[in-house]
């Protein structure tokens, strides 16, 4: 095992390198928009492409590392392996197996992807929103607490994954940098900022009710699970315990399912009711406003940074209770769950969902932050016409990569469960991102459509992309197979 913990001890090492490299890269990205003048092109491009000759290696401690375990869990029955079943564990658990290790892959495929596209069209602009989308991903894994590789369980341990779930990974990226570019197209050609200053406040009322739910928005209380440690046996250590903090369970009466317990987290409610009615007034204004540019003087813009502003201090009310959380007594008349126990607290084991909210207020900043300079961005874009090209070449590369996974999903599902399609959650959202993006490409390549009115769709369907890999993992749409990191 000394080989094992020294190559996990490197990736973290790297891991943060590479985060590092790609914060300075984004800052050169950014300067050089902002500064024209400035010649930091080499420069912004030269520390992407470390960052992600780190971000490679990260990733490849981490395949060997696994690859090592499962030869060890295997070695620890008794089996004898032959030298073919060895090379077989090494390559076959893959780093994006876990909610952890998903989110890092996605970043390093995305910025992979863009370097090519810059390679080949010369689109440093959009390095700015490729970075920073690769950084939000990278901090989002940072929130959650499982982070150890344990063998893989039965139902994963197939060639499968390494065809299914490495081809979905890889179109998702592709239509991230897809919904970047179409964005730039709409911003290049005049596109008023009251029209994407709705488009974002409406989103972010819908992210923000969808995390609230209920409670949230005809009660003005946030709730979230509190989590509790306790201990499993590990798959690979024989007799070894590991810490795990999972969310609380109880049994409604009557019921014979689980359901995750929620607490309300005091204060933190109304500032996001009041984040959402202003975003949801704020893009009732502005599309009214839609046909005027008034920049940082509109009433949406007040509006929206009004909204923000709440947002800002629920964030931070709702960390500093998970932080400094007491311990919760659960109410007397509910059942736990067979096997758990106390003392139960907030923490963030349990809240991903703060990832999502903090995915909300970055992307409010970033409109905030950007709407003054529109003009300044709008200059230093390309054609329209080249932007335009990017977006349907990048987003008809992802969607047979979409389609392949998604077909060799169903076959996966018949060998491991006896079924090609079970309408599991996220089976269903995937069907419907292949979809959104089937009309994507149907109103380019036989409607003939160009201009906004595609670009507008490449967007709307990233946004289902955002759900289907995030909101639905977290289980927002309920529990499934695919279900994991809601704790």
């Amino acid at each position: 095992m000394g080989s094992v913990e020294g190559l996990l001890s490197w990736g973290v090492i790297l891991r943060f390198a590479a985060i590092g490299t790609y914060a300075a890269a984004f800052i050169s990205y950014a300067a050089r928009l902002a500064v024209q003048k400035l010649k930091l092109d080499r420069a912004a491009t030269a520390l992407a492409s470390l960052g992600v000759i780190t971000h490679t290696a990260y990733l490849v401690t981490r395949w060997i590392a696994a690859g090592q375990i499962e030869i060890l869990s295997r070695e620890a029955t008794g089996d004898v392996l032959s030298s073919y079943d060895r090379f077989w564990f090494m390559v076959s658990h893959p780093p994006y197996t876990n909610l952890f290790d998903a989110l890092n892959f996605v970043a390093w495929a995305m910025m992979v992807c863009y370097l090519i596209i810059e390679r080949k069209w010369g689109l440093r602009v959009v390095g700015v929103l490729a970075v920073a989308l690769a950084l939000v991903a990278m901090g989002e894994a940072s929130l959650v607490t499982d982070k150890q590789i344990e063998p893989l369980v039965p139902a994963l341990q197939s060639y499968w994954i390494l065809i299914h779930v490495g081809m979905l990974f890889v179109s998702y990226s592709l239509f991230t940098l897809g919904a970047v570019c179409a964005l730039l197209y709409l911003v290049r050609t005049g596109t008023a900022s009251a029209v994407l200053g709705g488009v974002q406040a409406a989103a972010a009322a819908l992210l923000l009710a969808l995390v609230g739910g209920t409670r949230l928005l005809f009660g003005a209380t946030f709730e979230m699970a509190p989590g509790w440690q306790h201990q499993i046996p590990s798959r690979l250590h024989s007799g070894k315990m590991l810490d795990v903090t999972t969310a609380v369970h109880v049994v409604p009466a009557g019921a014979d399912k689980v359901v995750k317990f929620l607490t309300p987290v005091a204060g933190v409610g109304p500032f996001l009711l009041g984040a959402v009615v202003l975003f949801i007034v704020g893009a009732v204004v502005y599309r009214r406003e839609r046909a005027q540019e008034q920049g940082v003087h509109a009433r949406g813009y007040k509006l929206v940074a009004a909204g923000f502003a709440l947002l800002t201090i629920g964030l931070a009310l709702l960390v500093y209770r998970i932080v400094h959380s007491a311990e919760i007594v659960i109410p007397q008349g509910l059942q736990l769950a067979p096997g758990e126990h106390g003392p139960f607290r907030l923490s963030l084991a349990s809240n991903y969902a703060l990832g999502l909210i903090a995915l909300v207020w970055g992307t409010t900043l970033g409109f905030l932050l950007t709407t003054p300079l529109r003009d300044r961005i709008a200059e230093g874009l390309p054609d329209p016409r080249k932007l335009e090209e990017i977006t349907y070449k990048v987003i008809i590369a992802g969607w047979p990569l979409l389609t392949i996974g998604i077909v060799m999903g169903g076959m996966w599902a018949n060998e491991a469960w006896g079924r090609f399609w079970g309408w599991d959650p996220k089976e269903t959202w995937a069907l419907i991102t292949w979809v959104v993006y089937a009309g994507y490409l149907h109103t380019r390549i036989t409607l003939g459509w160009a201009g906004k009115r595609p670009a507008a769709i490449a967007v709307f369907a990233f946004a289902v992309v955002v759900f289907t890999f995030m909101g639905v993992n977290l289980g927002l749409t309920g529990d499934g197979l695919h279900t994991y990191g809601s704790g």
